[in-house]
């Protein structure tokens, strides 16, 4: 019956992108300018703790454009992108496999990104939990291969319980993109409705250990996990720097995400001047960086301290 029923949503999403494939040149509004029209977005409910400041800000600056902000889960937002019910999408994960094979077998065409920020996929515990590392193949092997990790960890005297906001939340889609890397979940996390439910889970649950973005929990009375990993020569890099910003700019953690936003097409028109906005100015840049993201549109100058001194 629940094969059945996935089956069911995956012919529900063929035939509602079959209906809308030949309509990507969207309903544009006759009077549109750079500054006065309308536009709806549909964005990724993850960030709305960040994107309400840079939306607010948007019509301060452009009162006369229409702003229409739904504030849905990942899913959802890529959805309507794929069925050209919305001219802007933001999403916080790249595709799903079944999103990516229907694109392929359907030659949709790819659209225009912009990329906002990046974040990252991060586990933690209570603060005083004996957990302080993981690393990603014990993880990978625990979510594909149901293996616990008291198999696999020494001196661990329980086995922990991971939980994780819905399966249609981006938080979800990156961890079987990046942590099961799209290998089938024989294992799943405990299921939550939102982040705000996990991170109370894991504050009143000592075995818990939650999954979220790094910008949702960082500053907050948890211990953030470690995590080892593999670098793209292969090389084992241990469990000793602690996931942030800093990582994610030189590209140190395994489990990096970016928030992008998408338009049906690339055009200079109100939505191209609206993402352009969200990604590059100033006000903008400087929210992301005061959220605990990472923008995407910035320059970095980092002093690395493993150098030796001159």
């Amino acid at each position: 019956m629940k094969m059945m029923k996935n089956n069911n949503l995956i012919l529900l999403f063929v035939v509602i992108l079959l209906c809308s494939c030949g309509e990507r040149q969207n309903k544009v509004p006759t009077t549109e300018t750079i500054d006065s029209g309308r536009i709806e977005v549909y964005c990724d409910a993850s960030y709305q703790f960040a994107m309400d400041s840079i939306f607010f800000m948007y019509q301060e600056r452009y009162p006369k454009v229409e702003l229409a902000i739904n504030y849905v889960n990942s899913r959802n937002a890529t959805s309507h992108l794929l069925s050209g019910k919305t001219r802007v999408a933001i999403i916080g994960r790249d595709y799903l496999r079944d999103e990516d094979s229907l694109l392929n077998e359907y030659n949709v065409p790819d659209f225009y990104k912009m990329e906002l920020v990046n974040d990252g996929i991060v586990f933690f515990v209570q603060a005083d939990s004996p957990l302080d590392t993981i690393n990603t193949d014990i993880l990978t092997e625990h979510f594909t291969n149901h293996k616990s990790l008291q198999s696999q960890l020494n001196n661990l005297t329980f086995e922990p319980e991971f939980v994780i906001a819905e399966q249609n939340s981006s938080e979800y889609g990156n961890f079987v993109n990046l942590i099961c890397k799209q290998k089938k979940v024989s294992n799943h996390p405990k299921l939550l409705p939102t982040t705000d439910s996990v991170l109370e889970y894991v504050k009143d649950n000592s075995k818990a250990i939650g999954i979220c973005y790094l910008s949702q929990v960082q500053g907050k009375f948890y211990k953030i996990l470690r995590v080892g990993y593999n670098d793209s020569t292969g090389q084992y890099i241990p469990a000793t720097k602690p996931p942030h910003q800093s990582f994610i700019v030189m590209r140190e953690y395994p489990y990096i995400t970016t928030l992008r936003l998408y338009l049906q097409d690339d055009k200079k028109n109100l939505p191209f001047w609206f993402g352009t906005f969200c990604e590059k100015e100033n006000v903008a840049v400087n929210t992301y960086q005061a959220k605990r993201l990472v923008p995407c549109y910035a320059t970095y100058k980092l002093d690395d301290q493993r150098r030796p001194k001159r």
